[in-house]
């Protein structure tokens, strides 16, 4: 056999979107800083926009070790307090625990059993956008009251097993819109109630330091609940009159032809569904409880000490030390080293990486937010105060952590409504913390999202183009619609 001669070669397309993103990241390293960012800042954006431009159009796994070496040489952080806000975050485990969960769920046929019940009900079967706006309206119901990164770990696996069960593969339109409006939806629906995560609890926390006042946890429900109803309705019609997908294959859908028939649970899958349900009820019940009592309580004192990811971890310990005829329910070692996707664990890695680095500190991206802001402020009108609150926060959390937008931006609108009669402090501070957990655009905004950049039926040019537009309409409905209503009732 004639040995093939070896020699470096790129194609120039490949080539060029490299060099474009290290140009980029070269500009960004020698132009002078714009104050109050500082030069590490300089070098950290210019860290940021060259791995989410990697990321998206070169590759989904040596640009995470390449932004690892780019952040260390800007100064932000050293190498380990990398490596422990990217691999080490919880959310790393969690993620991977959530994964080999789902994985159990599918293998044992629990998956495939409820997309089974969820297509053959009559309500979702009345025509294609039925089918398609109910799955959104479950995936939302469920995120209010769940921890957003557990849900999608759950709904990605289980829309893509829905989609293949239509017939629809990877390079389908209607399957990048599915699974996009899905997390959106999820999101929209974490970011309506305080149940589902902290990240509400902790825009009411400052306002409560500030004014002494606590904000009763309905109220941001009232404010909330009709802003993401509102927010649903418009993502339903940009997907319906917009972006249009092919939904033919859903047109004259005969279900009983491509419904497996279901036969009764075994013990297997009756163990593994226990196990994950009951792990489920310990992610949503101290978010319960904190709605009826108060954060010195014994049995919240308990339930902080067991976050989500302890849950989890024991969820995947008891599926591989529970034996049935002898064999685990799952064999870890076989998960691992042959199902498990790490190229789609060091992408949501990074994102959440890169969030915590764009808003550390030694960047100044926040105090140059607040000092462009200021002369606006001073002037403007109180509705184009909240109008830009929202839109600041909003793109804020699309690129930055959420903690810390929500932090800065409530910090700052409290300061703001206090010194200015015509403004609802409750309506602004409800407004920042609502926007802050709006996430839909970069990786690095929410795991959600990194979870669906990293999928193969996800598509990211889609994601950013109307994660951007949803940005923009989510500024307005939060505006003109949560903030009119608390004013209201305030």
């Amino acid at each position: 056999m004639e040995k093939i001669r070896q020699r470096f070669y790129y194609d120039k397309a490949t080539f060029l979107k490299i060099f474009v993103c290290f140009l980029i990241l070269g500009i960004f390293w020698v132009i002078p800083p714009i104050e109050p960012i500082t030069k590490i800042g300089m070098r950290v954006i210019g860290s940021f926009i060259s791995a989410v431009l990697l990321l998206s159009i070169v590759d989904t796994v040596w640009p995470v070790f390449f932004t690892f070496l780019t952040l260390v040489m800007s100064g932000v952080m050293d190498l380990n307090q990398i490596l422990a806000g990217s691999l080490g975050n919880w959310i790393f485990t969690f993620v991977v625990t959530s994964f080999i969960m789902t994985i159990a769920l599918n293998e044992v046929g629990f998956t495939s059993r409820l997309t089974t019940y969820y297509m053959s009900r009559k309500f979702v079967n009345n025509s294609p956008w039925t089918f398609t706006f109910a799955f959104y309206t479950i995936a939302m119901l469920i995120g209010m009251f769940m921890d957003q990164a557990a849900v999608a770990a759950f709904f990605i696996p289980f829309t893509i097993a829905i989609l293949r069960k239509l017939g629809y593969d990877k390079n389908d339109k209607y399957s990048h819109v599915l699974l996009m409006g899905v997390v959106f939806a999820i999101n929209i629906g974490g970011a309506a109630t305080p149940i589902s995560h902290s990240l509400a609890l902790l825009g009411l926390g400052i306002y409560e330091q500030a004014t002494g006042q606590a904000v009763n946890l309905l109220t941001y429900m009232i404010y909330g609940i009709p802003v993401a109803i509102v927010l649903m309705i418009i993502m339903c019609l940009v997907i319906r009159f917009i972006i249009k997908p092919d939904v033919s294959k859903l047109q004259n859908l005969e279900i009983d032809k491509i419904l497996e028939k279901t036969e009764p649970m075994d013990l297997k899958e009756k163990v593994t569904a226990i196990i994950f349900f009951t792990t489920v009820f310990f992610w949503v019940f101290p978010g319960f409880l904190m709605l009826f009592l108060s954060k010195g309580h014994p049995l919240i004192q308990i339930f902080s000490k067991f976050p989500l990811t302890f849950w989890s971890l024991l969820a995947v310990v008891l599926l591989s030390v529970i034996r049935i005829n002898n064999e685990p329910i799952m064999n870890l070692k076989v998960t691992i080293e042959n199902k498990f996707s790490w190229g789609i664990i060091f992408f949501i890695s990074i994102g959440v990486l890169l969030g915590s680095a764009v808003s550390n500190p030694k960047v100044g991206l926040s105090e140059f937010v607040i000092l462009k802001l200021k002369p606006i402020l001073d002037t403007a009108s109180p509705l184009t105060v909240v109008l830009l609150f929202a839109f600041i926060t909003i793109l804020l959390t699309n690129f930055a952590s959420n903690v810390t937008t929500i932090t800065v931006m409530t910090g700052v609108a409290v300061t703001v409504a206090m010194a200015n009669s015509n403004l609802s402090i409750e309506g602004l501070v409800l407004t920042t913390t609502m926007c802050g957990s709006l996430a839909y655009v970069l990786p690095s905004s929410f795991a959600t999202i990194a979870m669906l950049h990293s999928d193969e039926y996800s598509n990211s040019k889609m994601v950013i183009k109307y994660g951007s537009l949803m940005v923009l309409i989510s500024t307005v409905v939060t505006t003109f619609i949560g903030y009119q209503i608390v004013s209201l009732f305030a």
